[in-house]
């Protein structure tokens, strides 16, 4: 009842631990971007999570809160939504497909992005 009243609506929607944290994030106005640290497979690590208020930060802005380095040496952000690139067996092959693009450091990060930033 809390949660209607809030403006929720979630009549065909199952609450349970995962659809909760979704239903917050969008009542909160949040965003989820997703990074991976692009280095060899036997180098990689898990795949990171970010929270970040919606379209509030450019890509440059993000890469800063990554690393200083990062963004001093920002290029340009190669950029996919995260529902786009399940589809695919890799980035390679998402890639390949079309479905990358490369952005700017004035491109404001969206909810379910996939951004690979490439620096120098």
């Amino acid at each position: 009842e809390y949660l209607r009243d809030l403006g929720v609506e979630f009549d065909d929607i199952e609450l349970c631990h995962c659809t909760l944290p979704l239903l917050i994030k969008d009542q909160l106005g949040l965003s989820l971007v997703y990074t991976g640290p692009g280095v060899p497979a036997e180098r990689t690590q898990t795949t990171k999570m970010h929270v970040l208020r919606s379209n509030e930060i450019s890509a440059l802005d993000f890469a800063g809160k990554l690393h200083k380095e990062i963004r001093d040496g920002f290029m340009f952000a190669e950029v996919t939504n995260c529902f786009d690139l399940v589809q695919f067996e890799s980035y390679g092959e998402a890639k390949d497909a079309g479905i990358v693009r490369m952005e700017g450091k004035e491109y404001v990060i969206r909810d379910g992005d996939v951004v690979f930033i490439k620096w120098k």
